[in-house]
């Protein structure tokens, strides 16, 4: 038992000692005086970027700011030069709206909430009912709450359907946004 503990050991000990007497050694003093050459070659840049001027930046002959997306085509104010009225967009420029795209995204949601809510409160209905089943001894009060369990689960398996429906709906909402250009910042 000792023999095979004195070979390990001695295994780990020439591991260790390995890197110090193989071609494998790393010199981290060499490494340190290395980088610190290397940085001295690179040129440092002689602006320096803070929040006072970081929408003045130019880096070559770009200047540069806040990256924002846009669609691809312009407002339709921009396209008229006449400032938009927000009760006078036509039926198909109220796409390019926020209001049309924010409306629509809090119909889904509160839809979806409502049926987390519905549902949550008919689990609850059914956990009662099914305790009052175990609870009564007499036959024919017990057919009566099975009668009741099995409607309370048909809706609850409804509701679940519309749901997964419903969620289904705001996942392609999201996808038709972002096919229309709508910027992200709308959907918030």
């Amino acid at each position: 038992m000792k023999f095979p503990v004195w070979v390990l050991l001695t295994c780990f000990f020439l591991t260790g000692l390995s890197p110090v007497f193989g071609k494998g050694a790393i010199d981290l003093v060499a490494l340190k005086k290395q980088e610190e050459e290397r940085r001295k070659k690179v040129s440092k840049s002689k602006q320096s970027i803070t929040d006072a001027n970081v929408n003045k930046f130019s880096g070559g002959s770009r200047p540069y700011g806040f990256v924002q997306m846009e669609s691809e085509s312009p407002p339709p104010a921009a396209e008229e030069n006449v400032p938009a009225v927000p009760g006078s967009a036509a039926p198909a420029d109220e796409k390019k709206q926020p209001d049309y795209w924010k409306r629509q995204q809090v119909q889904l949601e509160t839809r979806i909430a409502e049926l987390k809510e519905s549902i949550q409160s008919q689990q609850l209905e059914l956990n009662k009912l099914w305790s009052d089943f175990y609870i009564k001894n007499i036959p024919a009060d017990q057919d009566a709450i099975k009668v009741q369990i099995a409607q309370v689960t048909n809706q609850l398996e409804q509701k679940k359907l519309f749901l997964s429906q419903s969620e289904t709906q705001l996942e392609e909402f999201f996808e038709n946004a972002r096919k229309a250009g709508v910027p992200p910042g709308w959907l918030r």
